[in-house]
Order: C-alpha cells, then sequence, then structure tokens
C-alpha cells in the first residue's frame, strides 16, 4: 500500500516507523528540516520538505499513487486542507486526518463526500481521554486495550517485589492464579520489550502484557496487586486540569456516577466548566498547592487523575497524591523523553495523547480479515485481532503445531461469546477471533496466515 504521512512531529514519525516496517510504500512531509532528517536517519521511507497542504509538494510526494494520506500535522487547518487537496487534485481513496479542534472535531455536518472529504477524524483529545476512563475502571493496570468487542482485554501491569508473579518462571504462573486463566503474551526487562517463552522468568521491576477474559479482569488484578477497590456507594476522584482532555474524561466521569473534584489554575476556564458540567465541583487553584489539596481531601480520594497540558505539574501533582497514599493515579504525559523516567520514579500508570493517537490511526489501517493492530509497550510489538476464515492456514491444527512466525505468540481466541486462553492443544476454527503479539516486522506473514482464498468464494 502506498501511503502519504504529513507531518513527521511524533505522532506522524511513530506511524510511518510502523507502517514502513510493515513493507508499505511510505512518504513523509514536514515543512520541519530536523524533522525530515530525523526521518530519513531512521527509516527507509521517501520524504518531502514542504508546506503538506500545498499541491506541489503533495504532488512531489506521489500524491497521484496514494491509497492512503493520514495528515498529522500540528495544525488542524492544514491537516483539512490537505485532505481536500487530496481528494480534488488526486483522488486519494482513503484520507484520515489529526484534528484536535473539538469545534471543528465535533461538527459532523463538516465532513462528508459533499463537504470536507476525510474519511476518519481522530482527535487526539478524544483518544487520550478514552485511554484514560480505560486506566480508571482497570485499577493498578499501567494500560488496558480491548479486543473482539471488549471480550479480551491486554493487561499492562509492572511487577511490583510483593507480586505473585515475582520470582516465576512462565510456565509455573498457572499454579499461583487458582483457576483464572491468564497469557503472558509480552515481557519488558531492563528496557527492552519482547514476547516471552516458556522458560521467561519475570522479576521485580519488570512490565508485562497479560490477555485475560474481560469478566476476570478484577479478580486477576486484585490477585495480582493485592488492591480491590472499596464497594462505596460512589467513588471519588480527584481531577487536576481542565482542558479539553480533562473536560472530557470529567463528562464521562460524571456519567458512571462518580463525585469529581475538578483543580484548574485558569479561573475564566474554571468558570466555564462550572457551568457546562452537572456535580462536578470546580476549584480554581494551584494544583500543587498542599494546604489546597489537604483542604480538599486528597488523602481520602479513591483515583488522582493528573490531566494538565503541563507535564511537569502533572508529574509533580502525581508524586504528591502518591505521598498521600491515593491509591490509583493516573498520569498525562505528552512528551515521550518523561516516559521511562516517570515509570522509574513509581509512576507507572501514564497516558500519552499522542501515543494513543498513533494508536488509534494504525488501528484503523487494515488489511484482509485483520480487524485491528494496536502498539503494545515502547511501540516494538504490535497486538493483532485476526478473524479465521474457512480457507485460513491456520485451522484445525494444534498451536503447538503451527508455523508462526518469530516471537509471536496467540493470547486469546474468542469463539462467540467464550473467551479461550489457549494452551499448546488449543485449535482453532473458522469464524474464531484471534488475538494475537508480534513484531511489526512479521505483520505480513501473519496477514498471510489469515487471508482468503480463492476456493472461499
Amino acid at each position: 500500500m502506498n501511503v502519504l504521512v504529513l507531518g513527521a512531529g511524533e505522532v506522524g514519525f511513530h506511524i510511518a516507523l510502523r507502517l514502513a516496517a510493515e513493507g508499505h510504500n511510505v512518504a513523509v512531509v514536514d515543512s520541519d528540516k530536523e524533522r525530515i532528517q530525523r526521518v530519513s536517519d531512521t527509516m527507509d521511507v521517501r520524504t518531502v520538505l514542504g508546506n503538506a497542504a500545498h499541491p506541489s509538494v503533495l504532488e512531489s510526494a506521489g500524491a497521484e499513487n496514494a491509497d492512503l494520506l493520514i495528515a498529522a500535522t500540528a495544525s488542524d487547518e492544514t491537516n483539512m486542507l490537505a485532505c481536500q487537496v487530496a481528494h480534488s487534485l488526486f483522488k486519494v481513496t482513503m484520507k484520515m486526518a489529526r484534528i484536535r479542534e473539538p469545534d471543528f472535531a465535533n461538527n459532523a455536518k463538516l465532513f462528508g463526500r459533499d463537504e470536507l472529504p476525510i474519511d476518519l477524524i481522530i482527535s487526539p483529545e478524544h483518544e487520550a481521554a478514552k485511554a484514560i476512563v480505560k486506566r480508571y475502571q482497570v485499577a493498578s493496570a499501567m494500560d488496558a486495550q480491548g479486543f473482539a468487542d471488549d471480550k479480551v482485554q491486554l493487561l499492562g501491569m509492572m511487577i511490583r517485589p510483593k507480586s505473585l508473579l515475582a520470582g516465576l518462571a512462565l510456565e509455573e504462573i498457572a499454579e499461583v492464579m487458582g483457576g483464572r486463566r491468564v497469557y503472558v503474551v509480552a515481557h519488558e526487562h531492563n528496557r527492552k520489550w519482547k514476547v516471552p517463552t516458556s522458560d521467561t522468568v519475570l522479576l521485580a521491576g519488570d512490565s508485562v502484557y497479560l490477555a485475560v477474559s474481560s469478566t476476570q479482569v478484577e479478580d486477576v488484578v486484585e490477585l495480582l496487586e493485592g488492591y480491590k477497590r472499596q464497594n462505596k456507594v460512589q467513588r471519588h476522584v480527584m481531577l487536576v486540569g481542565g482542558g479539553n482532555v480533562g473536560f472530557a474524561v470529567a463528562q464521562a466521569l460524571e456519567k458512571m456516577g462518580v463525585a469529581i473534584k475538578m483543580v484548574e489554575h485558569n479561573e475564566e476556564r474554571a468558570s466555564w466548566i462550572a457551568d457546562h458540567l452537572s456535580s462536578t465541583v470546580v476549584l480554581h487553584g494551584d494544583a500543587l498547592d498542599r494546604d489546597l489539596l489537604e483542604e480538599e481531601a486528597i488523602a481520602s480520594m479513591d483515583d488522582f487523575l493528573a490531566l494538565t497540558n503541563d507535564d511537569e505539574t502533572n508529574i509533580l501533582s502525581s508524586l504528591i497524591a502518591r505521598k498521600y497514599k491515593v491509591p490509583h493515579v493516573v498520569t498525562l504525559v505528552n512528551r515521550s523523553i518523561y516516559s521511562d523516567l516517570v515509570r522509574e520514579i513509581g509512576l507507572d500508570v501514564i497516558v500519552s495523547p499522542r501515543f494513543t493517537t498513533a494508536a488509534s490511526i494504525l488501528r484503523h489501517v487494515r488489511k484482509g480479515r485483520i480487524l485491528g493492530m494496536s502498539p503494545l509497550g515502547d511501540g516494538s510489538l504490535e497486538v493483532i485481532e485476526a478473524e479465521a476464515l474457512e480457507t485460513a492456514s491456520v485451522l484445525d491444527a494444534p498451536l503447538k503445531a503451527l508455523k508462526l512466525p518469530k516471537e509471536t505468540v496467540i493470547g486469546a481466541i474468542v469463539r462467540g461469546e467464550e473467551v479461550i486462553i489457549p494452551d499448546g492443544d488449543t485449535q482453532i476454527i473458522a469464524n474464531d477471533h484471534v488475538v494475537l503479539v508480534s513484531r511489526a516486522e512479521s505483520i505480513r506473514e501473519i496477514e498471510a496466515l489469515f487471508e482468503v482464498r480463492l476456493e472461499f468464494f
């Protein structure tokens, strides 16, 4: 597939890197020389320096032959205009755009075949808000991703010193799970993510992704973390930051009946939020003001969500919440340079708007019976959801007999409403949904395993 990526910031860079690794023909456009140079130095793709909305620049990037255009510059207006130019002049079939301004993103009448020709709109704030609400729902998980209509969850968890998993080889996990079925599909040790083998030993400080049925998530988290949320009539959350992300999260939590106290430093914004939320208590003040936090009973909160646009404020306020022993803390981190640092200082539940935006776009770049793809960990691994049709080559053989690509595991199989956490003797049958984890460079091999052959028709 010929893909044109507009914008070489963190979102565009990550998307181009993933698609190039999968073997697609990728061209990247950006107006910043340093960003274009970084792309050229890192990956084997075509690069064009210039304004992404200019017809001549798009032509130089090969828009005439593009199957997909992904507009991910920092400017909503540039992204929208680029999609219009690509549609009108180059007849690009599929166009995706990153749009941050809610005035644009929430106005459906702007977009369509006869309006702005954008096939998929991705809002970083919306994607981050969804991820934060998911983290809120799954206490103690550093990440949580749903597959097969959310029947399967991949839980990212750090192994703490007192965790039941600390010191265990994977082949021993069943002994401590008490009948709960999980599959470790990814393992991080010394900042390197790998698909583990049966003799992999999990150490304190490592991180893992577990495939688990959604119906068993709370039991698994409680067992491994020793943490159970109290069955209160109402849970109490302190939310710092009333920007687009914080406002969207507050709206979602209000619908869930959560009692929210929001701290917003901008008086005008705080007043606006108070007028547009129904039950949230909005406080004008500084999230790093210890007297304010104590006065608002931070020590009695069930959850603390640091969601301002300033990474330093989010990190410091989260550390304060940890000091007051708030059980569950979620930290919004925009700059990738902080991602490893915050985990080292004990803030392991983080959300990156840029990472969630890139992941959302990649999930929509689908081929054949691949229903969804999403990065795991640091992005070096991919989780793939695929449908096994009657001609797929993975059918009717024990998993241990399948010739899967290197560093590939099948973590879950969904058969109708049943979730199967497999072992080596499990077999895939027609119409199963299969959740696999592999490296990006193996995606094409996995597609071949699930491709629809001619005899199917």
